[in-house]
């Protein structure tokens, strides 16, 4: 691109958003402090647009999982959470996995709900016909309603 119709398309560029991205100088140009704020926004904005079209594409061809997992925030960084998460990836690496640290009883009203597929949690009622679970170590691993079991996700706990 010749330099005036790049001068152009700047100059166009700054009057549709208000504010000049470069400071002119005797010398060329730098880029402004506006314009490099600008400039990572709009850097940040095409990697999330890219990221879209990617899981858009994985929905398209059916590739598209994605789990939502809640846990206690004060074990999640030891032993069998992390590790489970791990385990996970390695096996799934095109799932999207949304984390969400809520305490047990969140949790296993937002399984309930269907805000999350399943749940590492410290207590599961008892005599829940509702809810299925899985004990992994000192945890319970809450799957979920029934109908939505671990194969409904393709993905399992254990205690390896």
């Amino acid at each position: 691109m010749r330099a005036p119709a790049l001068s152009r398309q700047i100059q166009a560029l700054e009057e549709e958003i208000g504010f000049k991205v470069f400071d002119r100088l005797p010398r060329g140009v730098k880029i402004s402090a506006a314009g490099k704020s600008f400039l990572e926004d709009a850097r940040r904005i095409l990697q999330h647009v890219n990221e879209a079209k990617i899981r858009a594409a994985r929905v398209a061809n059916g590739q598209s999982v994605t789990l939502r997992v809640g846990f206690f925030e004060t074990a999640f960084w030891h032993g069998i959470l992390p590790d489970s998460f791990r385990q996970f990836r390695q096996r799934y690496p095109d799932a999207e996995l949304q984390l969400h640290p809520l305490i047990s009883l969140e949790q296993v009203e937002a399984v309930r709900s269907d805000r999350l597929d399943a749940g590492f949690v410290f207590n599961v009622p008892k005599g829940d016909r509702e809810l299925s679970h899985i004990q992994v170590g000192l945890l319970r691993w809450g799957i979920g309603r029934v109908q939505r079991t671990c194969a409904d996700k393709s993905q399992t706990a254990s205690t390896t």
